[in-house]
């Protein structure tokens, strides 16, 4: 099968086209930006919004896993969001439809379902909190009317939480929080009670192949996080303890790092830099992000890498690639 795979050089793109070959298939990453691994058989470097590029991305394909996306916490505008992961799609999808290539993988995302304390399945109602999980909220319905349309479409929409791991140490919230605290530069805000969900690189990886193998006709909607899930407080204690550092006890009340935060707003407002502490950073922080992910694991699958370990793999990593 000959396999399309958008965001070839992102994170989860390196991950996954290596074990796509060893199954047999033939690979086309489609970036902008190079990376892609050697093992994909054509990389097509340039823009999806450009009609070539998905001309050429799509000659004699038989199936497309959908990974490129806009993402970010700091320097994406709305407008932005809503192109990159809405208006591209739609065109994907369009140009797919008249090739008759029906076999889709879509990494959409939580923030389509928006931040809750309660755990909610795949069952629970669509209410993201900003543009981005907007965004792949009616990207998502864009698959739905396609699978509507055309009884034959298989699409497995994923929705992984945070994902982190080996590499692209910027993207990453969890790489950003280990830097923190491997630099002396971080101090708890607030309580440390908020759910915080979590997606190994390797377990998301697992988790993508076992659910296109087993596909079927329509959608399927799996929600991804690791297990168990922890607090804050937990995922700190845990990479200190990692880092072979000692915990300082102070911790800044959550009101008075948001006034902090509102003058770094200001500052980057002015200046242009992204700096490591905004107030959307610190309520996010602040902010449980609690996913139930038992339907994936009703289905048979088993995560491959516990919490421990991939903190300390990509700990590890941090250590020898970040200076």
């Amino acid at each position: 099968m000959r396999i399309v795979v958008t965001g070839s050089a992102g994170l989860v793109g390196t991950n996954l086209i290596p074990p796509l070959k060893k199954r047999g298939h033939e690979i086309v990453g489609v970036d902008r930006h190079s990376g892609t691994p050697d093992a994909a058989d054509h990389v097509v470097l340039g823009d999806l919004a450009d009609a070539d590029v998905r001309e050429e991305a799509m000659e004699d394909a038989d199936a497309i896993f959908h990974l490129a996306a806009a993402k970010d916490d700091w320097g994406i505008d709305d407008d932005t969001f809503f192109f990159e992961n809405l208006e591209i799609t739609r065109r994907l999808i369009e140009d797919a439809r008249e090739r008759d290539i029906h076999d889709w993988i879509f990494y959409s995302s939580v923030a389509a379902m928006g931040p809750g304390d309660e755990p909610r399945s795949e069952e629970a109602a669509l209410k993201p909190n900003g543009a981005y999980g907007t965004s792949k909220m009616r990207a998502e319905w864009l698959f739905r009317e396609y699978a509507e349309d055309v009884p034959e479409m298989s699409c497995v929409i994923l929705r992984p939480s945070i994902i982190f791991g080996s590499g692209h140490f910027s993207y990453t919230n969890v790489h950003r929080l280990i830097e923190a605290i491997r630099r002396n530069r971080f101090l708890m805000v607030g309580e440390g009670q908020a759910i915080k969900t979590t997606s190994y690189i390797e377990n998301v990886i697992a988790a993508t192949l076992y659910l296109w193998e087993r596909r079927s006709d329509g959608i399927q909607t799996y929600i991804y996080v690791d297990e168990p899930v922890r607090t804050t407080e937990e995922l700190v204690d845990d990479i200190y303890r990692l880092l072979g550092k000692r915990r300082p006890g102070v911790r800044i009340p959550l009101g008075l790092a948001k006034s902090i935060a509102w003058v770094a707003d200001v500052a980057a407002d002015w200046t242009g830099i992204n700096f490591p502490i905004t107030a959307a950073r610190i309520e996010k922080f602040n902010t449980s992000t609690n996913y139930d992910a038992s339907a994936i694991r009703e289905e048979g699958f088993e995560q491959t890498v516990g919490i421990e370990e991939a903190l300390q793999k990509t700990i590890n990593w941090h250590l020898e690639n970040v200076n």
